[in-house]
């Protein structure tokens, strides 16, 4: 007769940390006891549930915050692949929900060197600066700063309420075909967590795109912060031989 598999200690932890988070005892955002704390609960060593914990961090199940200590990780509100090029309003409608605009204004400014290097301008040409905040069913998600060159959208301009892709096409005829992308982790910036009202906690994902029409012109620089904890981004990689 066969004896049933003893399962590792740490395995035994695992799940019933796993079970603890999926059932909601221990919530979204919450500062999860230290390791001794754990260790002493579940009666093992702190080696044994550091190999339970970093597990549960591969699963994203829990994210460390290097100096502040460890949380169970907040659902994210939106999940979304990166090899599509599409607005903000088309990624939130895309997941139920209706996308709305707060926070809005436009500048009318002389180019910094930084904006017209990206937008192939001289620095001081005229360019208009938008900036607003995007929100999912009235939650703040994503705080946009669009840049635009007046030579291509004329003095007259005020701005758009949703998509920007959708401003240009139906107001220049000018479709955005691809863009140029570069991501990367804010790690504080008090202006976008106080306009995307962030905990603590969380953390910003910085999305600076140059966005170009079928004939390779710079038409749009875009900075969009999101907050981390309510996007889950992935990109899709294929093989070559």
């Amino acid at each position: 007769m066969l004896l049933p598999e003893k399962k590792p200690l740490y395995e035994l932890a695992l799940r019933k940390m796993e079970e603890l988070i999926k059932t909601g005892q221990w919530k979204e955002g919450s500062k999860l006891p230290s390791e001794s704390q754990l260790a002493k609960q579940f009666g093992i060593s702190r080696a044994t549930l550091r190999e339970a914990m970093r597990i549960l961090e591969d699963e994203g199940l829990i994210v460390k915050q290097q100096g502040v200590g460890t949380f169970v990780r907040r659902k994210p509100l939106i999940k979304s692949g990166l090899e599509e090029l599409f607005s903000v309003t088309t990624l939130i409608e895309r997941q139920g929900m209706v996308p709305g605009t707060k926070d809005f204004t436009v500048y009318k400014l002389p180019a910094t060197e930084n904006e017209a290097n990206h937008l192939k301008l001289k620095p001081g040409d005229i360019i208009y600066k938008v900036e607003r905040v995007r929100t999912a069913d009235e939650v703040p998600v994503v705080y946009c700063i669009d840049r635009l060159p007046q030579s291509i959208v004329g003095e007259s301009f005020t701005g758009f309420e949703q998509s920007v892709f959708s401003y240009l096409e139906n107001e220049h005829s000018i479709t955005i075909t691809y863009a140029v992308s570069n991501i990367r982790v804010i790690k504080h910036d008090p202006v976008v967590e106080k306009k995307l009202m962030m905990d603590k906690n969380d953390s910003i994902l910085l999305l600076e795109q140059v966005h170009y029409d079928e004939n390779n012109m710079p038409i749009l620089y875009s900075s969009n912060y999101f907050n981390a904890s309510k996007f889950d981004f992935y990109i899709i990689r294929k093989r070559t031989l």
